[in-house]
């Protein structure tokens, strides 16, 4: 399924200092959202297509928030999620499924809807300030 976002690229700062990582098997998709993600000024990390890739990612650079597609080509991230959870990343499930879909343990996690609106990933990401991002 080819669901890119839902509303022109902005450009701005909004995201500037903030590292983002995308979890995202679907090739249109990520780079919809990868040149979204830079257009706000965020530090994209990725795309990684599999679970294994962006494992490998999150070792090397850490993200301040990741994004996370669902289903990777029949994988499900929900042990990647709580794996970057456990680690104090924000996550962030981008996926076309039900949030009732989501586990039970995960539901506290943001989920967003495909196609992805541009202000509220925004919002989202926004939502748990990093570290070391100036407020």
């Amino acid at each position: 399924m080819n669901t890119l976002l839902r509303s022109a690229r902005p450009q701005s700062d909004e995201l500037r200092g903030y590292r983002v990582l995308v979890v995202e098997d679907d090739y249109f998709v990520a780079v919809d959202l990868c040149a979204t993600l830079r257009a706000c000024g965020a530090t994209v990390l990725g795309p990684a297509p599999s679970i294994t890739v962006a494992r490998s990612i999150a070792r090397e650079e850490p993200p301040d928030c990741a994004l996370l597609d669902v289903n990777l080509h029949g994988d499900f991230v929900f042990q990647l999620a709580e794996e970057l959870q456990a680690r104090g990343i924000h996550t962030i499930f981008t996926t076309g499924y039900d949030p009732e879909f989501i586990p039970p343990q995960l539901r506290h996690t943001s989920c967003l809807q495909k196609p992805v609106e541009t202000n509220a990933l925004v919002r989202s990401i926004r939502t748990e300030r990093p570290r070391d991002v100036p407020a």
